[in-house]
């Protein structure tokens, strides 16, 4: 694979401020003279992630991930360097100047083009072909006209068996690649994919985007209302689409969600789409019926509250169940919508505007008073053994609750509506069980942990970077090797290695374990000398470190039987740790030469 130059990876690091990058993915808040988060790369309560605006650099406190912004991109995504770097060249439309040939693309960058090509052609398809006659008709009744259409890149799949494969062949894309972003599927016992059918065929699609809004999937709705097969139908996992990791919508509207703090989930993509067409901009929708504790994790990083916005059926009441866990576990305040019966977002935005559903949402009632409501309204108070399985139930809920003062306040809160002793009530609570992909989540990243520099090695990094002068003093010191000094001087070796200047580049070129670390330094409250500062503390450490080999060569002297010449030997390692210790105790002159 050809690789990217210097010189444009220096301008995609410039090009691209890392507080508006971050701030992109999930929001960030001032705190001093950096800003702080929720770290990404592990679950926590408290933000201990700073973005350093100045240094274009990023350090978690807790877990040690820290870099510039090509890293965070590459962590984040869990893509690679090139992709990275490529990622972010477009985005600030930055040409990379080198050829690579399809093969050499990698399959990420292949199923990306084939899915855009994919959404473009499918696109085409709804706003040209007879045959989407009846997904037009379908868009028109849900008011969503060709701007949207076009806004949101709606398709349509044709009903032939193999129409999207036959384009793909066209466009230059093989079967296993169509196959393998799970466009077409294969009959059992199939072992050639050319003979695949193409997955949706006769659908209404809608392309799912990833955090950056790169197409990865798609959804595909059906338009017969009496046909026996799936309403809905997404695609498979693939190399780059999980369904429990996504938010459908996310790419558009999370600066919204970051502003409310507050975010209303639909449960199907034409009822976000239109809410948000109406102006109501901070939706997301799962993937899925119910939350996992990925996605919930990922929608903590921009909100304090959920409120709920599922169909008022027994299916939507499931749902909700599935995912309260998972939205409890990340301390989220979670509300509910109670829509009229019959009613979703979009039908009800449609038929009676934006600002009636605005006013349920401003209506939303707390998750365990609408429970209780629901219940009573079906008669589940009446008996004894009905409250006592209703209290069974908020029981296992409260368990994902950990937050000590709101478990009490709610406890008490169902205690008293339910009209059972709090006590009881509390000893019914089990303890908190592991979520399904709890466990994934939380090791979704590993981050190598930062070396743990000494004092010494720390203000020599921060003095190298901070000042050329004493970086470059640093390096014309040779007389003994850093690493001698101990592990944590890596960093400083890398420092003095590297011919780029200090800076978001310069951490960018240096491997994931020294970005960590160098992240970490304090680079603002640099001493006003410091290439006097450097002096001192070399020439302080130099110093300690001859001292303890002429007191090791001492100690070998004294070794009974030793041979005349490995006395010899000692004895001139001896005088020689002397002379230098002689010469470093002499005044240095910090006058230049004229």
């Amino acid at each position: 694979m050809a690789l990217i130059s210097e010189e444009s990876i220096r301008q995609v690091v410039e090009a691209n401020d890392i507080v508006e990058i971050i701030g992109g993915y999930f929001p960030l808040r001032k705190a001093g003279t950096s800003l702080r988060a929720l770290c990404p790369f592990h679950r926590e309560k408290s933000p201990s992630f700073h973005v350093n605006p100045i240094r274009q650099s990023y350090h978690c406190f807790g877990c040690g991930a820290g870099g510039g912004v090509i890293k965070f991109v590459m962590e984040y995504e869990q893509i690679n360097f090139p992709t990275a770097v490529r990622n972010l060249a477009q985005r600030v439309g930055i040409v990379i100047a080198e050829e690579i040939s399809d093969t050499d693309r990698g399959e990420r960058a292949r199923l990306l083009a084939l899915h855009a090509a994919v959404a473009d052609w499918y696109h085409q398809q709804l706003m040209r072909s007879r045959e989407a006659a009846p997904a037009r008709d379908y868009l028109k009744s849900r008011d969503l006209n060709q701007v949207i259409a076009k806004e949101w890149k709606l398709g349509y799949a044709p009903q032939a068996r193999d129409a999207v494969l036959t384009f793909l062949r066209e466009a230059k894309f093989s079967a296993d690649e169509a196959l393998r972003g799970g466009l077409i599927g294969m009959r059992e016992g199939e072992t050639d994919p050319a003979r695949g059918y193409d997955r949706f065929r006769g659908r209404l699609m809608i392309p799912i985007r990833n955090d950056y809004g790169e197409v990865i999937g798609f959804s595909g709705r059906t338009l017969d209302p009496e046909a026996k097969t799936a309403k809905y139908v997404n695609s498979p996992e693939t190399p780059l689409f999980t369904k429990g990791r996504l938010l459908f919508g996310l790419d558009r509207t999370k600066r919204a969600l970051i502003e409310e703090k507050t975010a209303i989930v639909c449960e199907g993509q034409i009822d976000l789409i239109t809410a948000y067409e109406a102006g109501i901009r901070n939706v997301i929708a799962p993937q899925g019926t119910a939350f996992t504790a990925q996605q919930a994790r990922l929608l903590k990083r921009f909100v304090d509250t959920v409120i709920l916005c599922f169909d008022s059926d027994a299916a939507g009441e499931k749902a909700v169940d599935r995912s309260l866990p998972s939205l409890f576990d990340q301390d989220l305040t979670v509300k509910m919508i109670l829509l009229p019966p019959g009613e979703d977002p979009d039908s009800l935005i449609r038929k009676r505007g934006a600002e009636a559903f605005a006013k349920l949402v401003t209506e939303a009632t707390e998750v365990f008073d609408f429970k209780l409501q629901l219940a009573e309204q079906r008669g589940e108070f009446a008996t004894a053994q009905s409250r006592s399985q209703l209290v069974k139930r908020f029981a296992n809920l409260l368990a994902f609750v950990t937050d000590p003062i709101l478990r009490r306040t709610i406890i008490a809160f169902i205690a008293a509506r339910l009209d059972v002793p709090v006590e009881q009530l509390t000893k019914l609570i089990p303890p908190k069980p592991a979520l399904p992909d709890a466990e994934e989540t939380e090791t979704a990243r590993s981050v190598e942990a930062p070396l743990v520099l000494g004092e010494t090695a720390a203000m020599l990094c921060r003095l190298a970077i901070a000042n050329l002068e004493a970086r470059e003093w640093l390096g014309e010191q040779n007389a003994v090797s850093l690493l001698e000094f101990g592990e944590d001087f890596a960093v400083l070796q890398a420092i003095l290695e590297s011919k780029l200047p200090a800076g978001p580049l310069f951490l960018a070129s240096l491997p994931d374990r020294l970005q960590n670390t160098l992240s970490s330094l304090d680079l603002e409250k640099i001493p006003p000398n410091p290439l006097e500062m450097v002096r001192e503390y070399w020439t302080g450490m130099l110093g300690q470190h001859l001292q303890m080999r002429q007191q090791a060569a001492n100690s070998r002297l004294r070794l009974p039987n030793l041979p005349p010449d490995e006395i010899r030997e000692i004895q001139k390692e001896v005088l020689d740790l002397k002379r230098q210790l002689n010469d470093i105790s002499r005044p240095i002159s910090t006058a230049k030469p004229a």
